[in-house]
């Protein structure tokens, strides 16, 4: 079973909402932690976690 943190990145990474490189220098500057994949998570799309996201199935393009 994945970590909530390797869940999270996965997902952002997989629906095309971040790359690689953009979140390892964001995890890089602010810790790689579920709080700082969150505030990513929250600044793409505007849910506060990844139960919000799949429960509002948010569409959006990527940015990163």
């Amino acid at each position: 079973m994945k970590n909530q943190i390797t869940e999270l990145w996965d997902l952002l990474v997989d629906n095309g909402l971040a790359t690689e490189q953009t979140l390892q220098v964001i995890t890089s500057i602010n810790g790689y932690t579920l709080e700082t994949l969150n505030d990513v998570l929250y600044a793409i799309t505007g849910c506060r976690c990844i139960e919000q996201y799949h429960a509002e199935g948010v569409q959006i393009d990527a940015i990163a």
